[in-house]
């Protein structure tokens, strides 16, 4: 590029005429056409800002700028500078107690998230605590009542062992019975057959 020569406006625009070559001696300005190239545009990662504190700023006020009179206007010049101080200092003070107020209450927030969470966390142990007393407990009844039935069966089992004997023995008695009636010939004393 170095090696090329710059082109002006005139030479690239306007074609070689008898009215450009006949003016030599007027002033020509002549402008260089410097390639522009694109700004690169930064990409911003997406962050969330749902719960960023963001101060908000007051659009900066224009800036007069101050006549060079001396000392005529000195006291109202002087008076502007007291009170544009005073308004950065109010600015200032502002901007801090906006920032402690915001802090402070966010210590607090977390103090009290902190502090729920905390008693969540107690209800709950005292939670899994009654639940496994009343398995325990359950538990217990459970063996109780498998106990009881236990007993019951059992209960249940002599009883028809006992029914089951005394038919045996009444079986028995009634053939025998039954037996000696047929050796005497007697009818039997009790039941259908007695008058």
């Amino acid at each position: 590029m170095a090696a090329e020569e710059p082109k002006t406006v005139e030479q690239a625009e306007l074609p070689p005429t008898a009215s450009t070559e006949a003016a030599p001696s007027a002033e020509v300005e002549e402008k260089a056409i410097v390639p522009v190239e694109p700004i690169p545009i930064e990409e911003k990662p997406v962050v969330d800002d749902s719960k960023a504190i963001v101060p908000v700023e007051k659009p900066a006020e224009p800036v007069e700028e101050k006549p060079s009179e001396g000392s005529v206007n000195r006291d109202a010049v002087l008076a502007r500078v007291s009170t544009e101080k005073k308004e950065a200092l109010i600015r200032a003070w502002e901007e801090s107690e906006k920032s402690k107020a915001a802090n402070k209450a966010e210590q607090k927030i977390c103090s009290i998230i902190a502090w729920e969470n905390s008693k969540k966390a107690d209800i709950e142990a005292e939670l899994k605590k009654i639940e496994e007393a009343l398995d325990k407990k359950k538990a217990k009844y459970v063996e109780k009542m498998k106990n009881k039935i236990a007993l019951l069966h059992k209960t249940a089992e002599e009883k028809r062992a006992n029914t089951e004997a005394k038919r045996g023995e009444d079986l028995l008695k009634a053939e025998e019975t039954a037996a000696k009636c047929r050796a005497t010939g007697a009818v039997p004393k009790k039941g259908w057959f007695s008058s």
